[in-house]
């Protein structure tokens, strides 16, 4: 049984975890049976191992480590209400967890997904398919790397082909004097 002392240690611990989070995803885990909680704590352990987190918490509870952690009430007020489960991402990219979630959801049509933090600004729900369509943090790296790249490579080819184009003149040069 939960004592006061421990709900309260609970709650410092939660608010710590909330304040560390660049993702904090609300969902309704109603419908969900323990195996398929299971299987998308399993991916998301998968992907990110102790750095991202789904924990079943009763409202009372997150509603006071919300307000510990000093996020706005009026902006997630009505996310958590009935049955709450959090997504929380410490460390890497959120933006995949959103991925798993919302494939992970589409494909099970649970948990229903609700608003969310993302690098504390508040998104409702309608922004998470938004947001799971965003390439990966590896991929706009990658963008921009090949973006900045591009015209370099181009100088070079360009470069590239001016000195062949006078190896050939050179060489015909050569060629029709030694005739």
């Amino acid at each position: 049984m939960f004592t006061r002392a421990k709900k309260e240690q609970f709650v410092l611990e939660l608010a710590e975890r909330l304040e560390k989070s660049s993702l904090i995803l609300f969902t309704d885990y109603k419908g969900l049976n323990v195996a398929q909680i299971s299987e998308l704590r399993g991916k998301l352990f998968e992907r990110y191992e102790d750095r991202a987190r789904y924990q079943v918490v009763k409202n009372t509870l997150l509603r006071l480590a919300l307000r510990k952690a000093g996020y706005n009430e009026e902006e997630w007020a009505n996310d958590v209400h009935e049955t709450t489960a959090v997504l929380m991402v410490y460390e890497d990219d959120p933006v995949e967890a959103v991925k798993i979630i919302y494939d992970f959801a589409k494909g099970n049509k649970l948990p229903a997904l609700r608003g969310f933090y993302l690098e504390g600004k508040y998104f409702d729900e309608s922004r998470v398919a938004d947001i799971a369509r965003l390439p990966s943090k590896e991929q706009l790296i990658a963008m921009v790397v090949g973006g900045i790249a591009a015209p370099i490579s181009g100088l070079a080819y360009a470069l590239n082909g001016v000195i062949t184009k006078f190896l050939y003149a050179l060489n015909a040069i050569k060629d029709k004097k030694s005739e």
